[in-house]
């Protein structure tokens, strides 16, 4: 390896930048900011940060221009210096070169009788013949240096077109996010009250596409893989704060440091219904076709099941497709030159020779392009057939050149580039990986079906007086489905032997990661620790990293029994990241990668109405560009905002409300005053929320039966919009707001709203009482 891998080069950043500050969007921005956009490439290119996400962008080029070098070093010789061919290989030599020519004599003398399916199997039964008498007869030294070529043909062939388009995702989706950054970073904090988004198509990306926010969590996973001996990663935090994110992040080989070679990722779902075992099953079959799809040469078999099969029906449906062009393209040709035939014949008259056809047509051409265009006022009948004749003739001729000739040798070739590539992939594989994919085949059909066999054997035997005696005798021997533990010790096993195999040169994998997500899907906290306890076994191997994402009600769920006894987590996980929601600071750095032209006060919006959770404040953005082309101004896009969110959630507390159970505690009119209330709540939009909300939930208890406790989680959240409207609007004081930390304390009501709404209520009424309070800071 001669270290290509190391990073796109300094030129090839370079101008990607200078393209990107040329467009529109960027242009105006440099150009309000008054800057130079030669220093902004610049100091854009004196980013490590920029060089590191460039290097993982452009790291796959890399290995191909690293496969290009070892291409090109191990050139074999063209032709042995002392080859004698033996007698057996000089006759096959003989016929390799005889057998096509004889062959081509014949067709041509005998063409006229034979028919088009003989000649069409004989080329093909000599062509075939040839090929292995060149394989047995030439050097071995020839044949590798074709199969050289081939494969050096193919990289030349992929790497341009790999290279553009890595170049472009390079530019679009890693520099065009820092680029927006830095931008937003130039500028002082704007606290226009009306919104003017230049640039927002980084909003609708998701979340596994866009730029990384990099955050605690993220810097702590970044530990966690890049650990000489990676252990178990359990990975807490709300729903909605990001823990899938940084679990694909990891899966896609985005952690690994640059000294170290790439990781293999895995990423499963966690089960809700079927049991350890079968999802134990799941996970090794998802490792068998990862480890397959890696040892897979470009444009090769693939090992997803879903994509070989879809290789394959494409390939037969495009042959077919194909074919269908062809001989619909001949029979075309073939009509068009009958009837142009027909035509020249009333014409020019049949001799007999076609050529006098042809001669006349020319003839023809010549006359009308010389008496142009008084040609064109003495035409007649026979003119009139003349044209046609010669259109059709024309149209038959480029049928025929451009729809059946050309494609002959274009896929003739395109074939075997394909046989070329094929034969110097298998010259070039490692015995050592050509063995794990077969054993990982192996593994992934063991896996699958239950295989049976039979063996047996029997006889007859003729005894005295006609009697006779038949022996006979058979045994079934039935392979019985793997137990739990012997499932977990394959596995393990096959983890071993993958970092085994691939931990050398020339893959130099240094590790694998294998992904749980979604594991708070188990709404039982016994049934998700007693699963937890289950696949654990698995956990512990070698250079392999186990992330399981979970959350945060899980986790005190577990915690709050109190049990001195070590639960599934102390005895599962070696470390435990929590994810946290946004802070401010993260949140605008979240909207500066993705947009340009969000004041602050829009930011605070955001981030307050999202609680700092990533999922959340990417649907508060994506609402925000799609209300700027009818709000512009903060009061009315907050009460648009608002108004959105408001008819989800009335909705949603109307209809748990008609199917909550009342107790005896509960009075008989209380769902139905519930339900009216929150109806006069959508019907005065984002005014007077107050009042609903203390007519809704007035005592300071803590609510004791389920419809106390929605009428309390409803009150709380028309307090929390209220509130909202009231800050967020025209008339907004800046200073005010930061010196009583409201932005920051408006998200965290939204998060406790979702846990606890007695919490909820008291900060928000807090809140309220602050923001009401003048202070030195109001005007």
């Amino acid at each position: 390896m001669t270290g290509n891998n190391s990073g796109p080069p300094h030129p090839v950043v370079e101008r990607a930048l200078e393209r990107l500050v040329k467009r529109e969007e960027f242009t105006d921005e440099i150009t309000r900011l008054k800057l130079d956009p030669d220093k902004v490439v610049r100091q854009l290119l004196d980013d490590p940060t920029l060089r590191d996400n460039a290097r993982q962008a452009y790291e796959s080029v890399g290995h191909m221009l690293d496969d290009l070098d070892d291409q090109l070093d191990t050139r074999p010789d063209f032709w042995p210096r002392q080859w004698r061919p033996s007698r057996h290989e000089l006759g096959a030599l003989i016929a390799m070169v005889c057998l096509p020519t004889v062959w081509l004599v014949l067709v041509v003398q005998f063409s006229e009788w034979a028919p088009d399916i003989v000649v069409s199997s004989s080329a093909a039964v000599i062509l075939t013949t040839a090929v292995a008498c060149g394989l047995y007869g030439l050097p071995t030294e020839f044949l590798n240096w074709l199969a050289w070529v081939g494969g050096l043909a193919r990289l030349l062939t992929v790497i341009p077109a790999h290279r553009w388009i890595q170049q472009r995702e390079l530019r679009d989706e890693v520099l065009a996010s820092h680029l927006r950054e830095w931008l937003s970073s130039q500028q002082t904090p704007s606290f226009d009250l009306e919104l003017q988004l230049r640039n927002a198509d980084g909003l609708t990306l998701p979340a596994r596409m866009g730029p990384l926010v990099t955050t605690a969590a993220v810097e702590a996973c970044k530990r966690e893989i890049n650990r000489s001996m990676p252990g178990a990663v359990g990975i807490a935090g709300s729903r909605g704060a990001g823990k899938t994110t940084i679990i694909e992040r990891a899966v896609a080989d985005e952690f690994t440091a640059a000294h170290r070679g790439p990781m293999l990722g895995v990423m499963a779902t966690a089960p809700v219904r079927y049991d350890a075992r079968d999802f134990v099953l799941h996970l090794h079959a998802r490792v068998c076709r990862a480890v397959l799809d890696f040892l897979t040469e470009p444009g090769g078999p693939v090992g997803s099941d879903t994509l070989g099969l879809w290789r394959k029906v494409h390939r037969r449906r495009a042959f077919r497709r194909a074919v269908g062009n062809w001989t619909r393209a001949l029979a075309q040709a073939c009509a068009l030159a009958l009837a142009a035939l027909g035509y020249a014949e009333f014409t020019w008259g049949w001799t007999g020779d076609p050529a006098v056809l042809w001669h006349g047509g020319a003839h023809f051409v010549v006359h009308v392009w010389s008496n142009f265009p008084g040609a064109l006022f003495t035409w007649d009948v026979h003119t009139y057939t003349a044209v046609v004749a010669i259109a059709f003739a024309g149209r038959a001729m480029w049928l025929l050149l451009v729809r059946v000739l050309l494609p002959i040798p274009a896929r003739t070739a395109r074939a075997s580039r394909r046989i070329a590539a094929r034969a110097g992939a298998a010259q070039r594989s490692d015995p050592r990986h050509e063995a794990l994919r077969t054993v990982t085949e192996q593994h992934l059909r063991r896996i699958r079906f239950l295989q049976t066999h039979t063996s047996g054997w029997s006889g007859k035997v003729s005894a005295p007086l006609g009697s006779e005696l038949e022996l006979t005798r058979s045994s079934a021997h039935s392979e019985q489905p793997w137990t739990h533990p012997e499932v977990v010790t394959r596995f393990r096993e096959f983890l071993e032997l993958v970092v085994d195999v691939l931990g050398k040169e020339p893959t130099k994998l240094s590790g694998v990661v294998v992904a749980i997500d979604e594991l708070d899907k188990i709404s039982d906290p016994e049934e998700a620790q007693r699963f937890l306890n289950e696949i654990k076994g698995v956990f512990g191997v070698p250079h392999c990293l186990f992330l399981v994402s979970m959350s945060d009600d899980a986790l005190t769920a577990f915690e709050r029994r109190g049990i001195p006894a070590r639960d599934a987590f102390d005895s599962s996980f070696t470390t435990m990241i929590h994810v946290q929601p946004f802070t401010l600071d993260e949140s605008r750095t979240w909207l500066a990668q993705r947009a340009l032209g969000i004041p602050m006060p829009f930011v605070w919006l955001c981030h307050c109405l999202s609680g700092g959770l990533p999922r959340d404040l990417g649907r508060t953005a994506i609402a925000l560009h799609d209300l700027q082309a009818e709000h512009t101004r903060l009061t009315h896009v907050t009460r648009a905002l608002l108004r959105q969110d408001l008819d989800l959630k009335i909705r949603a507390f109307t209809h748990t409300a008609r199917h909550i159970h009342r107790t005896e505690a509960d009075e008989p009119d209380q769902p139905q005053a519930l339900i009216k209330d929150l109806q006069d709540a959508a019907d005065r939009g984002t005014t007077d929320l107050a009042d609903t909300a203390l007519r809704m939930w007035s005592d300071q208890r803590t609510p004791m039966t389920p419809l106390e406790e929605l009428r309390a989680e409803a009150a709380c959240y028309l307090l929390f919009c209220q509130t909202i409207a009231e800050v967020f609007n025209d008339h907004l004081n800046p200073d005010h707001l930061t010196a009583i930390d409201g932005v920051t304390m408006l998200a965290r009501v939204r998060r406790h709203m979702a846990v606890n709404t007695k919490l909820a209520t008291t900060l928000l009424e807090d809140l309220r009482s602050a923001f009401h309070q003048p202070t030195d800071h109001t005007s």
